[in-house]
């Protein structure tokens, strides 16, 4: 569970209660993996198997390890949800799945039960699966996948629930942190700083367990350590940002002057005024009572041919305002940034009462946020 700015591209498998099911490219190499040690693991459990079965069995439980491994990430989805905080994307990769909030929660009461939801459904079902393994033997091939994922689904839960932010525990951690002091920069700050304690716990051991002679599973431990430290501290990195831009709005950083192109031009038209007036940053195009119709960049000349330039229209290329992502003068400057990151723009327009009145330029927040940091520096 992690809010995100901006999430890695990924490739989506399913819907589930409105919620897109992604996986990013490194998931497909854990998924062989599990796949291929569970063939060994079940060729072990009972030598009469055959080939078939096997890897029947191993194929099962991988994706039924997977399915289990959503339902974890759909619990923390859903209780988000419920405390008003949108999910829209749930991503599987190569540590697992990771639910990612379009913010922070509200109250520490909220995330300690979005936390806690993970870990609680990977308990129940742990549990649920050994009760069906002990109505059998696991030399039968139908109570050896319960077993194996009853065991596996609550080490994933006590896993998640080691005090090491961003992973669920640590978050808990946070949350009680949160709940005592009243300020979730510090908690967040506390809870990090025991997330990467933690981590440098992972990796040391690691390397100890790698020349010691356990070669593969030392390297896979320092490995998730380095994830852990990168996380926790791209985790305190993102906190320290929306606690900086929590102080701004919109109309503190928004200008009035901005380019304007009208509909009726064509691409050659609208380049040479860009190229005419040195600036290459999106446009807003505008009809003639000033009504926000799209946005249309240079980039977006891309997808015509140069010879069609001269005959294609600024409305065919553009943006239009349907797809257009906008933001008001009282808005958050972190909301503001996060709109452009998911449509990968460098300004937005600033609306009131449905007029425009100006735009808000990812580089003058770039800019704010370098001269706070420098000041904090400095202090």
């Amino acid at each position: 569970m992690a809010p995100a700015p901006r999430r890695p591209a990924g490739t989506r498998l399913a819907r589930v209660a409105g919620i897109d099911i992604e996986f990013h490219p490194s998931w497909i190499i854990i998924l062989l993996l599990i796949g291929w040690s569970l063939g060994s693991y079940f060729r072990a459990a009972d030598p009469h198997w055959s080939n078939f079965a096997v890897w029947l069995a191993a194929g099962v439980t991988t994706v039924l390890f997977f399915v289990s491994v959503v339902l974890h990430e759909l619990a923390h989805s859903l209780v988000a949800r419920a405390r008003g905080l949108p999910v829209h994307v749930i991503t599987l990769f190569v540590f697992g799945g990771v639910s990612e909030l379009t913010r922070e929660p509200d109250t520490p009461g909220d995330e300690f039960k979005i936390a806690i939801a993970g870990p609680a459904t990977s308990l129940a079902i742990g549990a649920i699966c050994l009760a069906a393994a002990s109505l059998g033997t696991p030399r039968q091939p139908v109570f050896a996948v319960a077993e194996w994922l009853g065991w596996i689904n609550i080490i994933l839960a006590l896993f998640n629930l080691i005090p090491g932010f961003p992973l669920d525990g640590g978050r808990v951690l946070r949350a009680i942190l949160w709940g005592a002091n009243h300020n979730l920069l510090q908690s967040t700050r506390r809870a990090a700083q025991v997330g990467k304690a933690v981590a440098i716990a992972f990796i040391l051991f690691g390397v100890w367990e790698f020349f010691t002679g356990r070669g593969l599973e030392g390297l896979w431990l320092a490995f998730i350590g380095w994830f852990l430290l990168n996380a926790a501290e791209q985790s305190w990195r993102q906190i320290e940002l929306q606690s900086a831009l929590s102080h701004y709005t919109v109309r503190d950083l928004e200008t009035p002057f901005f380019s304007r192109v009208p509909p009726d031009w064509n691409l050659e038209a609208f380049i040479a005024e860009l190229a005419n007036q040195h600036n290459f940053r999106a446009s807003l195009v505008m009809d003639q009572d000033e009504q926000l119709l799209g946005i249309i960049t240079p980039a977006d000349l891309a997808r015509f041919p140069r010879e069609q330039w001269g005959t294609t229209l600024v409305r065919d290329a553009m943006v239009p305002r349907a797809q257009l992502a906008t933001v008001l003068p009282n808005e958050g400057l972190a909301s503001a940034l996060k709109k452009m990151a998911e449509h990968n723009v460098g300004q937005l327009p600033v609306l009131a009462d449905g007029a425009v009145r100006g735009v808000i330029r990812r580089d003058r927040i770039i800019q704010l946020l370098h001269g706070h940091f420098e000041s904090g520096a400095r202090s």
